[in-house]
């Protein structure tokens, strides 16, 4: 059995000297500590609490799922795990399932720096993957950061940067919205510049700017083609608006999406941001 993050936290705190509600633990866990004397049951009212015994536990933790280090292992999040931290701390790359490209894939055009060197220019169909432990060390001189919703679209954006003409004016990388946690949403507290957001232009799609982007970016912009409802009346799909009709109303909260909305409902079609790419 693979202990999760959350049991190996709560087995923190019980090596800590601490007790927790007997229902917390499952019996795929207690059982083994029990038979182990590495922990004790204790009347609560009327139930029961789980005390660890400092020291023993996590001797017996090592010994039973080989982690060597229990605190380290539980701090040990998607965000800043690496399959050489979990040799290290549990002897097994793979102690934890990992994604091997976490990070920000971004494209740059002369204004991206990585520890001080330049990233030069990424030509069409190419990007460079910022890892999560090198993207404090990110820096883009731009005064616009693009986000867009899917790679072909970060490969190829000039194809469909000639539909927001005001990006001609500005100074901009891109950047692929594909893992945003805590590292990048830190990263971006710190970045003083504008963000704009090419999104899916289907009720899904600004959902996500609404409670991925917004609570996190509160001054970021979609970026609207011009000539949308144009666009939407030849290329658009009713089946795709219909998909996600669903969200429409929790979307009306969202004075920046209003007007957006407004006309996906009237055109009752949608359009994913590929179709800008042809």
């Amino acid at each position: 059995m693979r202990l999760t993050i959350a049991q190996a936290a709560k087995l923190v705190k019980l090596d800590a000297g601490e007790s927790l509600p007997k229902s917390q633990l499952s019996k795929s866990v207690l059982l083994p500590l029990q038979k182990a004397g590495v922990v004790s049951l204790e009347k609560a009212g009327s139930s029961y609490v789980v005390r660890g015994i400092p020291g023993k536990l996590a001797d017996f933790v090592e010994h039973q799922w080989g982690i060597r280090d229990l605190a380290r292992y539980a701090q040990a999040v998607p965000d800043n795990r690496s399959r050489s931290l979990m040799a290290d701390v549990a002897g097994n790359s793979k102690a934890l399932p990992n994604r091997p490209f976490d990070g920000i894939f971004i494209r740059s055009f002369g204004n991206c720096y990585v520890a001080g060197k330049p990233l030069n220019s990424s030509p069409p169909g190419t990007s460079v993957l910022i890892t999560l432990g090198e993207l404090p060390n990110l820096r883009v001189e731009s005064s616009h950061l693009v986000a867009v919703e899917n790679a072909e679209c970060l490969w190829h954006f000039e194809k469909a940067a000639r539909y927001f003409p005001e990006l001609m004016e500005l100074d901009y990388a891109v950047v692929l919205r594909w893992h945003w946690g805590e590292t990048w949403r830190r990263w971006l507290d710190t970045w003083k510049g504008h963000l704009l957001y090419f999104p899916d232009y289907d009720l899904a799609g600004l959902k996500i700017f609404a409670t991925e982007v917004l609570p996190y970016r509160p001054n970021a912009r979609l970026l609207i083609p011009r000539n949308f409802e144009s666009i939407l009346e030849v290329r658009g799909d009713r089946e795709l608006y219909l998909k996600h009709e669903k969200y429409l109303p929790a979307l009306n909260d969202y004075a920046e999406l209003t007007q957006i909305c407004r006309t996906l409902k009237k055109a009752r079609k949608a359009l994913e941001q590929e179709s800008l790419l042809s």
